[in-house]
């Protein structure tokens, strides 16, 4: 009995590593994602305006894809973040926000983590959802003053969700007091 218990565990160990070897052999490429990316990115560049959101779509599908098999590379931030600003370019304010929180709430860490609360910001004001850029925008130059969008966001945000004409009247009634 104990001899057919060796051999159970030898054909098992085959099995485990052979299974292992197919996984990895299987699995994602981070190389060939990257290469996908880049090739990607090459074609939308040479466009002047995405005007298919086929383009946009496969660019967006890419990024995910290698965050969501990479999520701990130091691209896997990048790329939800480019997700995100090609996101509110196309119309995509709710989208862009849930890309920004998975990187806020994932990557506290990451180098741009202020220009993805900006991000925030500008995809709710674009959207019309004043209330939530404040907030945004509010978080951002709070813990982020020394940000390269910092300041101007802070002289403008007494402005948000004015109209022109709005904040006109705002700006010469504050200099006439």
């Amino acid at each position: 009995m104990r001899h057919k218990f060796s051999i159970f565990n030898s054909h098992f160990s085959i099995l485990i590593i052979s299974g292992v070897l197919l996984l990895a052999a299987c699995g994602p490429n981070r190389e060939k994602q990257l290469k996908a990316i880049e090739e990607q990115e090459q074609a939308l560049s040479s466009i002047d305006m995405i005007t298919d959101d086929s383009d946009l779509d496969a660019m967006l599908s890419l990024y995910r894809t290698f965050a969501a098999d990479f999520p701990d590379d130091s691209l896997a931030p990048v790329y939800l973040q480019r997700a995100a600003d090609m996101s509110i370019s196309k119309g995509r304010q709710d989208q862009a926000v849930a890309l920004l929180d998975t990187v806020i709430s994932l990557y506290p860490g990451f180098e741009d983590i202020g220009g993805c609360w900006f991000l925030k910001g500008y995809a709710y004001e674009t959207a019309g959802q004043y209330d939530s850029a404040r907030a945004a925008y509010t978080y951002f130059v709070e813990n982020y003053p020394s940000h390269d969008l910092a300041n101007d966001t802070r002289k403008t945000l007494p402005y948000l969700g004015m109209s022109p004409e709005e904040m006109l009247e705002a700006i010469l009634g504050e200099t006439e007091n």
